[in-house]
């Protein structure tokens, strides 16, 4: 979700309170399930499987 809201890997682990190298781990292994080259590939992939959702919720 955070990729596919333009965080970087390093945003993303501020907001996740991990490692760039831990975001890069998981974000890797998302790639490859979802058969894709790059992040934004595929998280316009998960968006479009509805494995993530990018709407505001309370």
């Amino acid at each position: 979700m955070w990729t596919a809201k333009g965080k970087s890997s390093w945003e993303i682990g501020q907001i996740l309170g991990i490692s760039v190298n831990t975001v890069n781990f998981h974000v890797k292994n998302v790639m490859r399930k979802l058969d894709t080259c790059s992040r934004i590939t595929a998280a316009i992939k998960a968006l479009q499987l509805g494995i993530i959702d990018l709407e505001y919720r309370r």
